[in-house]
């Protein structure tokens, strides 16, 4: 897959997306036509107002400030730049910058962890997993460092790094290694860049696989919006319970004052700490769906920064296991962190071959603006199950035993662009060795692994659970994935009409799917 690289310079009137629908309490928006896997991200029905945008898909500094012994061409997937603000996105198809009358909002990065964590992106785990082994931590550094790579934690960025500070949160790894981009694409006339990644197990090597998908799609909206829709396809082994959607913050220094939301349309400010225990949180029913931060108080011309979460007016409990909520605070040592968290949190069941979709928004401009824009935009804010569609195909290219997802001409087959249910993501991967592509479910065909020694003492009652396990070093894999084909089948289904066809996977193996017909 090829970069980007271009600049566009374009003027959009009032739209919306083709055949959008009213928005996400009934279950999911329509989806967009064009026919690639980027069409599993739902379009929207939030007009866009005429405004100048600038994308840049080659480096651009953002000209803020980071911490010293960091460069952000190291993080930089794209840009995209509007009257009002610049926003940066990383190569986990996360924001690692978000500039406007206030400077830069995205904290200034530590070493432990660059554009890792103080940034906005989509975290999951499996509760069920990471509980033992947190509890298990609470005793001493000595067992939080040994149990490191026991750590389930999913994050769209990517993974955390050695650092400089030899400290607990420091991961195992020299150099950042953010989540692989199988797919990106600039939609110019829709002021729209999407992106697809596999995200990462944060804390690696680890013991634990990473099976999720993670789709966004950044749109500008005009007025100081920016709307996110993010779809996360879950191809893991494991029941995912804890959803940040978003995860992220602000820069203390720029942007010092928490203002919170009420049901009743009134708002305040909130104080409160970021740490082990004690987070304070609010029900999202108890707001009017947004959360805000501003640089003085008392001043409705000052700048300011809006999340939108939504209001959650109806519990889907197919998908939630409890109303969810948004926690804040500010991180530990903020003059060196110089940080102000947030997460809104989702408690769902996500199974192995299950998708959701989030939608969320920032907002820049004054506060008085942003107040009243973060208003207008809570209904169109929350988390879904989307439905999918079997007749939005991904065509592929055929050369002997080589497959692209681009070509000209009518193309020879197709996959699936989007997860219907029952079917498996399909990549094309590279072993960099021998320049040799092939076709594979895998994303750690190739990896490393070494084996683990168990940290934990023999009566916990997880000890049997990480018992002759290996960690993964895919951060140091010779297969690099290069695209996501599309999804398929690895058996005929009943519900579909589908044919068997035959593609070359690693060392030459014949792996057979079962396709659309068409």
């Amino acid at each position: 897959m090829k970069p980007i690289r271009h600049i566009v310079l374009i003027t959009s009137l009032i739209g919306v997306g083709a055949g959008c629908s009213s928005g996400i309490t009934s279950g999911g928006d329509s989806l967009p036509a064009e026919m690639n896997v980027l069409a599993t991200l739902p379009t929207s029905c939030v007009p866009q107002y005429a405004q100048e945008i600038r994308f840049h898909g080659e480096f651009i500094s953002s000209g803020s400030t980071w911490t010293e012994g960091l460069d952000e061409r190291d993080v930089f997937l794209a840009a995209m730049e509007s009257p009002d603000w610049r926003l940066g996105i990383g190569l986990g198809g996360h924001v690692y910058s978000l500039r406007g009358p206030f400077g830069e909002s995205v904290p200034p990065q530590r070493l432990d962890s660059p554009w890792n964590d103080e940034v906005w992106q989509m975290v999951v785990t499996s509760e069920e997993t990471i509980t033992p082994i947190h509890d298990f931590q609470q005793l001493g550094r000595e067992q939080r460092l040994s149990t490191l790579p026991l750590m389930y934690f999913i994050h769209q960025s990517g993974i955390y790094i050695k650092g400089q500070s030899g400290g607990i949160d420091s991961g195992s790894v020299a150099r950042p290694f953010f989540s692989p981009v199988l797919r990106q694409h600039w939609d110019a006339e829709m002021r729209t860049f999407s992106v697809v990644n596999w995200a990462q197990q944060a804390r690696t090597p680890c013991v634990w696989r990473s099976g999720a998908l993670i789709f966004t799609a950044y749109r500008d909206l005009g007025r100081g919006a920016i709307e996110v829709t993010q779809v996360l396809h879950h191809f893991g082994d494991l029941t995912l319970s804890h959803l940040n959607a978003p995860w992220g913050g602000v820069r203390h220094s720029a942007l010092p004052h928490t203002i919170m939301s009420n049901a009743d349309g009134t708002w305040g400010e909130v104080e409160g700490r970021w740490g082990w225990g004690g987070i304070p949180q609010v029900d999202l029913r108890d707001t009017s769906g947004w959360e805000a931060w501003v640089t003085r108080l008392d001043d409705d011309t000052s700048p300011a920064l809006g999340l939108v979460f939504g209001t959650e007016p109806e519990l889907d409990r197919t998908l939630k296991t409890r109303p969810s909520f948004v926690r804040f605070g500010t991180a530990a040592n903020v003059a060196v962190r110089d940080y102000q968290v947030t997460a809104q949190i989702s408690k769902i069941q996500l199974h192995p071959g299950e998708t959701l979709a989030a939608r969320w928004f920032l907002v820049v401009g004054d506060f008085e603006h942003v107040r009243e824009r973060s208003s207008e935009l809570s209904e169109h804010a929350g988390v879904w199950r989307p439905a999918f569609d079997p007749a939005m195909l991904q065509p592929i290219w055929r050369d002997g035993d080589s497959v692209r997802s681009s070509g000209r001409g009518t193309s020879d087959l197709a996959l699936f662009a989007q997860p219907i249910p029952g079917s498996v993501p399909v990549f094309l991967m590279e072993d960099v060795r021998s320049g040799e592509h092939f076709v594979t479910l895998d994303p750690y065909a190739l990896t490393e692994t070494l084996p683990f020694a168990n940290p934990l003492p023999a009566d916990h009652p997880e000890f049997e659970r990480y018992q002759n396990r290996h960690v993964y070093r895919q951060y140091d894999s010779p297969g690099v994935l290069r695209d996501l084909l599309g999804f398929a089948f690895t058996a005929e289904p009943e519900a579909q009409s589908t044919r068997a066809e035959d593609f070359v996977t690693q060392g030459g193996e014949t792996l057979t799917l079962w396709i659309p017909n068409r």
